[in-house]
């Protein structure tokens, strides 16, 4: 970490009507503009930056989890927290493909498939595939990374009877597309998308390793065949300070 050679002498005013969180949330943020944190961009700890505001650790918390939800930096758990180089332009349209965005950004990706079960579709999921409740779907769970960073974390369902066997399918493929052509699927495009944001679960924050109070965005949408009928509903969670979604309206 390298820092610019007057940051020490920075220091909060208490009493100066401004809190003392957003004090130090404006200071660091002078100094992420300044390129202050070195090529790694690893900020110091929540312990270095107590001692260097003289504030408590709760202080300093909170001022990170600003910085963290304004896009400034991101915290990766068993790393720190580092200056975010720039969300990435994720296209969402009528032909979303995750490593086709990727790759129009000139980022690597990756991903892989965390579990794929057979399971009865809830009422949620039978609705937007146009099955009946209980209806066997595959529930196919993953996450994709770019240039080895986590990115999203997916929940997908496919009608079980129409893609009889698909989670050995897409092991053999390696890729969702390429899997659904196997059963005669050649072309898919996005029928609806409805996009908030919400507070990650344990479990959502681990797959993303994004801090659990650090709001991540969430994408439901479904997909249809050149037919126009449903073949897959799905919830993505994206880090919100690694990527902005851009919506095209094709």
């Amino acid at each position: 970490m390298t820092l610019n050679e007057n940051a020490a002498d920075i220091a909060v005013e208490r009493g100066a009507g401004v809190a003392v969180w957003r004090q130090i949330e404006q200071i660091l943020s002078a100094e992420i503009a300044a390129s202050s944190f070195g090529d790694e961009g690893r900020l110091p700890s929540e312990a270095e930056l107590a001692k260097r505001f003289d504030v408590n650790r709760h202080t300093v918390r909170r001022a990170m989890l600003r910085l963290a939800a304004t896009g400034l930096v991101s915290v990766e758990q068993g790393r720190g927290t580092f200056v975010q180089p720039g969300a990435i332009d994720y296209q969402i349209g009528r032909r979303t493909r995750f490593t086709e965005n990727l790759r129009r950004t000139n980022h690597v990706s990756g991903g892989v498939v965390l579990s794929a079960v057979r399971v009865k579709a809830d009422p949620v999921a039978s609705k937007a595939l146009g099955l009946r409740a209980g209806t066997l779907t595959y529930q196919i769970e993953s996450r994709h990374d770019s240039d080895g960073i986590p990115m999203t974390y997916v929940r997908n369902w496919y009608p079980a009877a129409r893609f009889t066997g698909l989670p050995e399918v897409l092991e053999a493929t390696g890729g969702i597309s390429a899997a659904l052509a196997r059963f005669g699927v050649k072309d898919y495009t996005r029928k609806w998308s409805r996009i908030g944001s919400v507070l990650p679960t344990p479990d959502i924050a681990r797959r993303l390793q994004v801090n659990s109070q650090q709001p991540v965005m969430w994408v439901e949408n479904v997909d249809v065949d050149e037919a126009g009928v449903p073949i897959k509903y799905g919830i993505t969670h994206f880090a919100a300070d690694r990527v902005q979604l851009l919506v095209e309206h094709d």
